[in-house]
């Protein structure tokens, strides 16, 4: 099979993610054009798009320039051959807030169809969305080794952001922050934001926030107040990157 993986710029325009965000309901208007941000964790690696809708082989597409607007493949109709039923109603109960009940709908099908990604996400999701830390690591990470495996056949050597699961990554990434697992935190961060076309707005406040934590615990002080920076820039009022931002020693004055 062609293998359509490309390194990519690393500068990549960072879009909008999906969680909670950090300061006030209300942040300060921002520019319309945020500037690209630079994916250290991604640094020298080619990054392939799983699920784009330009791979016409199959095969990942390849993330060709900064900023280009992503077309997502849309999912199969039918998700899981056996536990279609259970899923939809899994999907259901979670949308109203009834976590209890989607747990008891998806755990079954998860039990018996944990080769199938859609039912791991569904599972995961609402294990985090519960407070349940531990176990939706576990299953996220179960998650997002599944979708590497079943890349690494047709993207070879590169990093796969699979868009279907742009989610799963960011996730992970927030849970290997509370796991103190700060490099594997910043790679699964930076992957969530090259496939950012799926997350909601304001949130990205929320992923440099954690990539210059991660930065500043690894001792990577440039890299950290490079992330900080950017946050700051998109929201002055972000005392999250802000409290790290302070602990950095100062950089001397050019003479």
């Amino acid at each position: 099979m062609r293998r359509s993986a490309r390194a990519v710029a690393l500068s990549l325009a960072v879009a909008t993610a999906g969680c909670a965000v950090i300061n006030p309901a209300t942040p300060p208007p921002r520019a319309a054009a945020a500037t690209p941000v630079h994916l250290y964790a991604l640094q020298d690696r080619a990054v392939a798009l799983g699920h784009a809708a330009a791979a016409a082989d199959g095969a990942p597409a390849a993330l060709v320039s900064a900023g280009q607007p992503l077309a997502v493949e849309a999912p199969p109709a039918v998700l899981s051959e056996r536990h279609q039923a259970r899923l939809a109603q899994a999907n259901e109960l979670y949308e109203k807030q009834d976590y209890p009940r989607a747990l008891a709908a998806i755990e079954p099908a998860y039990l018996d169809e944990r080769d199938n990604a859609f039912i791991l996400e569904a599972y995961a999701r609402i294990l985090y969305r519960m407070g349940e830390r531990a176990q939706a690591f576990v299953i996220y990470r179960e998650l997002v080794d599944l979708l590497d495996a079943r890349w690494a056949s047709t993207s070879g050597p590169s990093v796969t952001v699979d868009l279907w699961f742009v989610d799963a990554y960011w996730k992970a990434g927030t849970l290997h922050i509370h796991r103190r697992e700060w490099d594997r935190a910043a790679f699964e961060i930076s992957r969530a934001l090259v496939g950012g076309v799926a997350w909601a707005p304001l949130a990205e406040d929320q992923a440099l926030s954690y990539l210059t934590r991660a930065y500043y615990e690894l001792g990577r002080h440039e890299e950290a107040r490079y992330y900080a920076e950017r946050a700051l820039g998109r929201n002055p009022r972000n005392t999250y990157a802000r409290q790290y931002l302070d602990r950095l020693p100062r950089e001397p004055k050019e003479r």
